[in-house]
């Protein structure tokens, strides 16, 4: 058994985000194109008879990292010593909760290996729609909640991510969505990422929450057109928000156009993974 773990908890883009129905348990079908990104925080565990978290920012007890490694240790016994390194904003929909708490069962099963492959994943989509992906991580088309996944082949993306100061939560968005919502086109997109087409690609990324997480956060609609008229060949909200995706031609014009965001809270140059 080692002794303490490391685990990259890499974020995730949606670079297309559908949502179908709401369902009777009141969640919504959801058809989404997810990509990981190289944009991480480390999570170290060390083998511990009891779960405790430390984190750069305080954590709640019902977080999805404390959350997992109870779920482990109700099964196994086994707990962690947990320390987080934050780079990912939250209410962003990069995935960092989800993020952490894939990366706490895989760092888990490193330190002890104690379940299956298939009780980690059912245990990881009791936690939350996403964390399956992350533990998956690569490409993906995401159905149900998210945690139906038909893995795809990945596509080398550079990105620039941009938020505003302002955030939105999950559960917010969700509970005033009304549906019909403006489709993506899925099939288009997907069709784009098995040819590795990055231009068409581009001209198909849409999330079907931007227009909702628009009138929360209005910097979402400000922030799309700015990255478009920096030089994206195409940009979206990513997940429940509230940042904002684009795609360029190559890292050096990401980096170029990163220039002029300096009034956001966060801006990152990033590649798919």
């Amino acid at each position: 058994m080692q002794s303490m773990e490391t685990v990259k908890a890499y974020a995730k883009v949606n670079l297309t985000l559908d949502v179908l129905k709401k369902r009777g348990d009141g969640y919504h079908d959801l058809r989404s194109i997810m990509h990981c990104i190289d944009l991480y925080e480390a999570v170290t565990l060390e083998p511990a008879d009891t779960i405790s978290v430390s984190c750069d920012v305080p954590l709640p007890e019902n977080s999805a990292t404390y959350r997992a490694a109870r779920a482990y240790m109700a099964l196994t016994g086994f707990g962690a010593h947990i320390g987080i390194k934050k780079f990912i904003p939250d209410e962003a929909g990069l995935g960092a909760a989800s993020a952490n708490a894939a990366a706490v069962f895989l760092g888990m099963q490193k330190l002890y290996g104690a379940l299956s492959e298939e009780r980690v994943y059912a245990l990881a989509a009791m936690i939350g729609a996403d964390v399956p992906f992350c533990m998956m991580q690569g490409c993906a088309l995401a159905e149900g909640i998210g945690e139906k996944l038909t893995p795809l082949k990945r596509i080398p993306l550079d990105l620039l991510i941009v938020k505003s100061a302002k955030g939105i939560s999950t559960k917010t968005l969700f509970s005033s969505l009304t549906l019909p919502v403006k489709h993506p086109n899925t099939h288009a997109a997907l069709r784009a990422v098995e040819r590795g087409d990055v231009h068409a690609l581009a001209k198909h990324m849409h999330n079907a929450l931007e227009e909702c997480a628009c009138a929360f956060v209005p910097e979402i609609r400000a922030l799309k057109e700015r990255l478009l008229k920096a030089g994206a060949l195409g940009a979206t909200m990513t997940g429940s928000g509230s940042a904002v995706v684009g795609v360029f031609e190559s890292a050096v014009e990401a980096r170029r156009a990163a220039k002029e965001f300096a009034d956001c809270e966060f801006v990152r140059v990033c590649r798919t993974i």
